[in-house]
């Protein structure tokens, strides 16, 4: 429940009332339009894909021109409602869903059947002792031709700010105010993912690092590039 509440207080503020963009709001085509790259040729083009935390529904977008049915899915409200008013496309809907609660997961597999997911910038934000029910939860919805590709927040992020900058006060603000949040980002790294997918339930296909692209720059003028890991995750041996 925290995430949801986290969250669509987080879209009120920035998008609502102060009109400007998440530090990670940046051109489908420099997102997941880099991604689609790693995982095209892993998701079966027959199934849909479900997009967790789609945010404000770019990405979702974005991937409606290459499958059949999209569904954009986020934890907050408003940037569900923000979405669907921008985004109206006939392959592409956007539905409210706690990725963390496995009675609406079910549900939603229930109804869509087995989806390719697509999930960038979310897991890193959830809590370690939830993390296995999260991964549990991700499994329902993928079914068992569902293929997963996520990129997420690698765990020296603090380490590459310290280095990028002198100190605390040189980081965007925007930065600074993820750092000090109710949800401050955990990280993860490649060594992390075979207990996150263990075998023989999952098969991690594919794995490497990358970074997540921001809309921010630093102290000098360089672009904020924040350090990530990608995997691609199918069910089984």
């Amino acid at each position: 429940m925290k995430y949801g509440q986290y969250w669509d207080a987080f879209y009120e503020k920035t998008y609502v009332k102060e009109a400007r963009k998440a530090l990670w709001d940046v051109p489908a085509a420099l997102s997941v339009g880099k991604d689609l790259e790693i995982f095209q040729s892993y998701f079966h083009p027959e199934l849909p894909v479900l997009d967790i935390g789609c945010g404000t529904g770019e990405q979702a977008h974005y991937l409606s021109a290459y499958y059949p049915r999209v569904i954009g899915v986020d934890a907050a409200p408003t940037a569900v409602a923000l979405a669907a008013a921008e985004h109206t496309l006939a392959n592409l809907e956007f539905q409210t869903l706690d990725a963390a609660d496995p009675e609406a997961c079910a549900a939603l597999h229930q109804k869509y059947g087995d989806m390719n997911l697509y999930m960038r910038g979310v897991m890193h934000q959830v809590d370690a002792a939830e993390q296995a029910r999260f991964v549990a939860n991700l499994s329902l919805l993928m079914g068992e031709r569902g293929r997963l590709y996520f990129i997420e927040v690698a765990d020296n992020i603090r380490s590459y700010f310290a280095e990028a900058t002198h100190g605390f006060h040189e980081l965007p603000k925007a930065v600074q105010e993820v750092f000090v949040s109710n949800l401050p980002p955990h990280g993860i790294n490649l060594e992390h993912l075979p207990r996150l997918f263990p075998a023989p339930g999952f098969n991690i296909l594919a794995s490497g690092e990358g970074h997540l692209l921001t809309n921010l720059t630093l102290p000098r003028g360089e672009a904020v590039r924040i350090p990530a890991v990608y995997a691609l995750i199918a069910k089984g041996a």
